[in-house]
């Protein structure tokens, strides 16, 4: 049980790698609180992993783009828990778009969510961390962050953000006894990923050629990295980025 009597909040936690994420987490002794903007589908999540586990899971509707709702997110977490230990910052959307013909207003949306909610929360929750002088807090970035992927411009530069503002968040709290630290995942096969991109079996396999492994990722390979980074086994890494994609970047 590597997170025994552990405290977590997984953004973005109804579906995909956050629910994976969550579970396993659960599965290894954590409580969790999993928030995401539909809160239907975050309570039916937590709802089933509480009762697989039989861990404390509740569920909250929270915007990560919005202060007020991480605020609360974190008084709620207090007030049921009395800590928080681990902070995965896993919610994010994208948008496959051309950079020439991409609003204003969908670059913002993208960045508001992918990058600042990443700002908000870790402020928020750190405050917290800071005073127990303990936790570990975990980005969802992406492989896209370093390199290219059309039609991602501002999903690129959401998760590359994440990477510069990782090492100085873990600059600053390292001295508090705070972990940060980083995931990039390659192509994970998950409900975004195959609305948007992963359409078709050819284009399926196109991308399976890309890897060494000659798989793509699932969910749970991107959370058991996560629960390496929330637990005791990583107590001396921070400000780092782990890619998790099958081998796909070695062919860059």
């Amino acid at each position: 049980m590597l997170l025994s009597n552990k405290v977590a909040i997984v953004t973005g936690g109804a579906q995909g790698i956050g629910k994976a994420v969550a579970q396993l987490f659960c599965e290894e002794g954590a409580n969790v609180v999993i928030v995401d903007i539909s809160i239907d589908k975050t309570k039916e999540t937590a709802d089933d992993i509480a009762a697989k586990t039989g861990k404390k899971c509740i569920a909250l509707k929270v915007d990560v783009s919005q202060k007020s709702d991480v605020e609360k997110m974190v008084s709620a977490a207090m007030g049921e828990f009395g800590k928080i230990d681990i902070l995965v910052n896993n919610a994010g959307i994208l948008l496959q778009k051309s950079i020439l013909d991409m609003t204003v207003e969908e670059w913002n949306q993208i960045i508001s969510i992918n990058l600042t909610g990443v700002f908000i929360c870790s402020q928020a929750v750190a405050r917290e961390m800071i005073k127990k002088r303990y936790g570990k807090i975990i980005h969802i970035s992406s492989c896209t962050a370093k390199k290219p992927s059309l039609r991602e411009g501002a999903y690129a530069a959401s998760k590359a953000g994440i990477l510069g503002f990782n090492r100085v968040l873990a600059a600053e709290l390292g001295p508090f006894g705070i972990n940060c630290n980083s995931i990039l995942p390659g192509v994970v096969v998950t409900q975004m990923v195959k609305s948007t991109f992963l359409t078709s079996s050819e284009i399926e396999a196109e991308w399976i050629e890309k890897t060494v492994l000659k798989k793509l990722g699932k969910p749970v390979d991107v959370a058991k990295t996560a629960l390496f980074l929330a637990s005791e086994l990583s107590e001396h890494i921070t400000g780092e980025a782990i890619v998790v994609s099958g081998g796909e970047m070695m062919s860059q």
